[in-house]
């Protein structure tokens, strides 16, 4: 009885950290659909900026520039469609650096120092590149003349760009992943296959000295091998090891 107990428990754990966890690069396309339901439970804790939601707000900027905006006017606008009380968390996130812009503008400072200090402020990673690039668009366009609208219209499609490659990585890497899990816990899958048939694997392994001698290195193989994977999976991903 108590070995069909432990073989249950062992399936259950099998099965539970087997289970395919989501990517950190695609929970932002998630939050999307039921944003507006969880914001209120979410106050008072910092929300990570959705990167999707970078490449439209640029889209935007070019829209003003297109319409006719000039450089100077372009932040006071941008300000007004995200400067709303009932904005989005995006929105508020832009606003203060979007508002310091915009008084930079207006008094003839330069914006793209306005922007790489609010580069240095921000507590979110994708609204400091984002700060960062604008900065090096808005000076790019002044030195070599080209259209502020088609420099960031460049830029905007070279983000939807990387966002699509991470998508198709991400993608390329599920099953990788998940088959690095499924390995990982094929020794759990067999204690349990075991104790099914009557058999008791740990008296086996551990009752004599070839036992012990397999079982040490059946679990050294195991941890070199899921680190090794690991590791793999890490270079595809191209994150430092």
């Amino acid at each position: 009885m108590s070995g069909v107990l432990i073989a249950c428990l062992l399936f259950a754990a099998c099965g539970v950290l087997a289970f395919p966890r989501r990517s950190p690069r695609n929970e932002g396309r998630g939050r999307r659909n039921v944003g507006a339901l969880l914001r209120p439970l979410s106050r008072g804790r910092p929300l990570k900026t959705d990167p999707h939601e970078i490449p439209l707000f640029v889209h935007q900027l070019t829209g003003l520039l297109q319409a006719g905006r000039t450089p100077s006017q372009l932040w006071g606008d941008a300000l007004s469609v995200h400067g709303g009380s009932t904005g989005t968390a995006f929105s508020s996130g832009v606003k203060p650096a979007l508002w310091s812009a915009h008084q930079a503008a207006q008094l003839g400072l330069s914006v793209p120092e306005v922007l790489r200090e609010a580069a240095t402020r921000s507590r979110d990673a994708a609204l400091r590149t984002l700060w960062k690039d604008l900065a090096a668009c808005l000076e790019v366009a002044e030195r070599s003349g080209a259209p502020l609208a088609a420099v960031l219209a460049r830029y905007a499609v070279q983000r939807e760009s990387q966002l699509d490659s991470d998508a198709a990585r991400d993608t390329a890497l599920a099953g990788p992943r998940a088959t690095v899990r499924l390995l990982s816990w094929l020794p759990l899958f067999g204690f349990a296959v075991g104790y099914l048939i009557g058999v008791d694997p740990l008296a086996v392994l551990l009752g004599s000295v070839p036992g012990v001698a397999a079982l040490s290195a059946g679990c050294v193989l195991t941890i070199m091998g899921r680190l090794w994977s690991s590791r793999l999976v890490r270079t595809a991903e191209g994150d430092p090891i």
